[in-house]
């Protein structure tokens, strides 16, 4: 018989991560459903019986723990809806490790807003390579032709600051 700690992956869960090599695991929590979620170094693995998809941490746009109801919302690069996970009261420090990795990958913000609504431009860092990009999370309301300067200018900004060649941004 094997004994894990409660928060431990079992060893089939962590050998189908998908995970890159060299991300050391932080954290995890086990859902209801059996879904695993891996916070490591380098992202967020989630796991399900049927795959497993994993996150670098520059590419989760946002996430949001909504203590009631004990639910987990994961909004990852270009996708529009967030991915729901119901989580225990008791993962409370998983939820705190995935927030604390996505802010380590944000370097420097500009919130552009627009009368439609506001575009996030971000300067993030690949937690593999620790190079930058610039990323863009849009508002669903913003109507994008008529703020398409603004996330420019913003672009430029950020880019700038950060001396990435005028080709990256």
């Amino acid at each position: 018989m094997v004994f894990l700690r409660a928060d431990k992956p079992p060893r089939h869960v962590l050998d189908t991560l998908a995970a890159p090599k060299g991300g050391r695991t932080l954290a995890s929590a086990v859902l209801g459903d059996g879904t695993w979620l891996v916070a490591t170094t380098l992202g967020l693995a989630v796991w399900r019986a049927d795959g497993a998809r994993f996150h670098p941490w520059d590419r989760i746009d946002r996430a949001v723990l909504r203590r009631r109801g004990a639910q987990l919302s994961v909004t990852f690069s270009g996708e529009a809806t967030p991915e729901l996970f119901a989580i225990e009261p008791k993962d409370k420090r998983f939820a705190s490790i995935l927030n604390e990795r996505l802010q380590a990958s944000v370097v420097e913000v500009q919130h552009v807003e627009t009368p439609s609504g506001q575009v996030i431009v971000a300067l993030r860092r690949d937690p593999a390579d620790q190079s930058l990009h610039i990323q863009e999370i849009w508002d669903d309301a913003v109507d994008r032709p008529a703020a398409a300067a603004l996330v420019k200018a913003a672009r430029d900004r950020l880019g700038e600051a950060a001396g990435l060649p005028r080709s990256a941004w």
